[in-house]
C-alpha cells in the first residue's frame, strides 16, 4: 500500500524528533567523548580530530555545535561540575554544620574515585586551559567558601582567625586531589578524609573534634 506523501515521509508508529532535540543528543555524545580526550591528552595536546574521531562525528558537525576547542572544554567543565554538584547536594544527610561539612568532603572525594576522569577536566587541566576556564575554576572554588565561612560561628575565637582561612583551605584540599590525580592515586580516596576535615573543619572545632566527625560520615 501506497501511503500519502505526508505519511509516507515519517515512520509509523514513530514521532520526529524535533532539531533541538538531536542537537542536543549529538552536544552530549561529543561532550562525552571530549572529557575522556581532555583527561587522557591534556588541554594543550587535544586537537578536535582527536574529539571528533572519539565521538566518531565529523568536524562539521562539531563546529554545528561548538565554537572551537576551548568552547568545547567549558561545556566540559560546566556539565561535569553541574552533574557533581547535583549528586554530592542530593547526598548531604540532615545535621549540624560539621557533620555537613565532612559529608560533603566524603562525597566529592567518592566523586574524584568514581570519576577521575571528569575529576582531572575540573581539578588538573581547568587552571592551565586558559583564562576564562582559570576563571570557571576560581569560581567554582569559591562556591565553597560560604559554607565553610558558618564556621566560624562555632569557632571559640571566631573573630580572630585569619581572613583568608577558608580560600587557603579550598586551596590546600583541592591541591591534595590534583596531586592525587595526576599520580593516577585515585582508589581509596576516603582515606584522605580525616585529613582533609582536620583542614577543613579543625580550625571551627580543633582537629580531634574534626577527625572524630569525619569517621562517622557517610
Amino acid at each position: 500500500m501506497t501511503l500519502p506523501g505526508p505519511l509516507a515521509r515519517q515512520p509509523v508508529g514513530r514521532e520526529r524528533l524535533s532539531r533541538a532535540t538531536i542537537e542536543q543528543h549529538q552536544r552530549e555524545r561529543i561532550l562525552v567523548a571530549a572529557i575522556g580526550v581532555f583527561a587522557k591528552r591534556g588541554f594543550q595536546q587535544t586537537t578536535i580530530d582527536h574529539i571528533v574521531a572519539a565521538a566518531k562525528t565529523s568536524v562539521g558537525s562539531f563546529y554545528g555545535l561548538f565554537d572551537g576547542k576551548e568552547d568545547c572544554f567549558h561545556q566540559c567543565f560546566d556539565r561535569v561540575v553541574s552533574a557533581g554538584r547535583g549528586r554530592i547536594e542530593a547526598s548531604l544527610p540532615e545535621g549540624e554544620w560539621a557533620e555537613r561539612t565532612c559529608a560533603r568532603l566524603a562525597s566529592i572525594l567518592r566523586e574524584v574515585e568514581a570519576e577521575p576522569l571528569a575529576a582531572r577536566i575540573v581539578l588538573v587541566e581547568a587552571p592551565t586551559a586558559g583564562p576564562e576556564s582559570l576563571r570557571r575554576y576560581e569560581e567554582t572554588l569559591d562556591s565553597f567558601l560560604p559554607y565553610l565561612r558558618e564556621g566560624r560561628g562555632l569557632a571559640s575565637e571566631g573573630d580572630e582567625l585569619p581572613p583568608s582561612l577558608e580560600e587557603a583551605g579550598v586551596a590546600g584540599t583541592a591541591w591534595l586531589l590534583r596531586e592525587r590525580l595526576v599520580g593516577g592515586r585515585t582508589q581509596d580516596m576516603q582515606e584522605l578524609l580525616p585529613e582533609l576535615s582536620a583542614i577543613l573543619v579543625g580550625p571551627y572545632l580543633g582537629e580531634a573534634a574534626a577527625r572524630r566527625i569525619a569517621r562517622k560520615a557517610p
